[in-house]
């Protein structure tokens, strides 16, 4: 059958329109949030509250305006576009933090500036894994009054098992300023543990709780808020917290703060007002410690 010239140009037209619309789909995906069928593959868990997803961010969301920052030690595959920063090279000896300028120096370094919007992860996998060292820098970077950041909820296999891409290298951005606000919101004193104002939380493993611990902690163990080395959810995480009176501080404990930072970040979650503390602190004050089990 042959064509007229206009019934031509109206399949030439109508052509070109179908590609402009695959285009400007594209175009729409790339540079907003990850396609749909991604989001089919990954949807937000019935358990992942609006409130949760303040601080935990699903992978189906993440956009090009995110910065994804990959702390993990030792790893030698990323998600594509992530600066790299293994969390180690914010600690010095004894497990503690480096100082405000010189943190504040390793992420301006990076191309990492205060304004940008901060999506942390990656596990400890010499530690068995599990989320502590993202909780922990996602700590970090709030008492530096960082606003925006959360913790992606996921890891870099979760990311490649929805068919994105990784890579083995970090993103290069340039050197910039990284401005600091020091916020001691979310940091106990040693005074402030003893004031009795809050709730004192042991989270390290029984056996160290049953040795030795604060006088008046209880032992939640920092394993208790993961399931497959992730948040639980928000009905689990309540039954958890199910001895803790939310009108009252916690304060939440482990050697270094580390570990204690997974059991923070889901009190935070849950809403109630939490800080970090360190048994070490504690120890180098010269207080005898309480045994629990007399």
């Amino acid at each position: 059958m042959k064509l007229s010239r206009s019934q031509f140009w109206l399949i030439s037209i109508l052509a070109a329109i179908l590609v402009l619309t695959i285009l400007s789909y594209y175009i729409l995906v790339q540079n907003g949030n990850i396609s749909s069928e991604i989001t089919e593959k990954n949807k937000v868990a019935p358990e992942r509250s609006p409130t949760f997803m303040m601080m935990l961010m699903p992978i189906s969301t993440i956009s090009r305006s995110d910065v994804l920052l990959d702390i993990s030690e030792n790893s030698t595959k990323h998600i594509k576009g992530s600066i790299v920063i293994p969390y180690t090279s914010f600690i010095r000896g004894a497990g503690l933090l480096k100082s405000v300028p010189e943190i504040s120096k390793i992420l301006g370094d990076a191309g990492i500036s205060s304004n940008d919007k901060l999506v942390i992860y990656g596990e400890c996998m010499p530690c068995g894994g599990g989320p502590a060292p993202a909780t922990y820098v996602y700590w970090m970077m709030k008492c530096l009054g960082h606003e925006n950041v959360k913790v992606l909820d996921g890891d870099t296999e979760d990311w490649a098992a929805v068919g994105l891409l990784t890579n083995n290298r970090s993103t290069v951005r340039p050197i910039t300023n990284y401005t600091w606000k020091f916020n001691p919101e979310f940091i106990a004193s040693y005074e402030y543990v003893k004031s009795g104002k809050a709730q004192i939380v042991d989270a390290r493993p029984f056996q160290e709780f049953n040795a030795s611990s604060i006088p008046g902690a209880v032992n939640i163990p920092y394993d208790n808020v993961l399931e497959n080395r992730t948040i639980k959810s928000e009905a689990a995480l309540k039954d958890v917290f199910a001895g803790l009176n939310k009108n009252r501080p916690v304060v939440i404990f482990t050697d270094t703060g580390i570990k204690a930072s997974v059991e923070w970040f889901a009190l935070e979650l849950m809403g109630y007002e939490a800080k970090i503390y360190s048994w070490q602190d504690w120890l180098n004050n010269q207080v005898p410690a309480g045994n629990v089990s007399a």
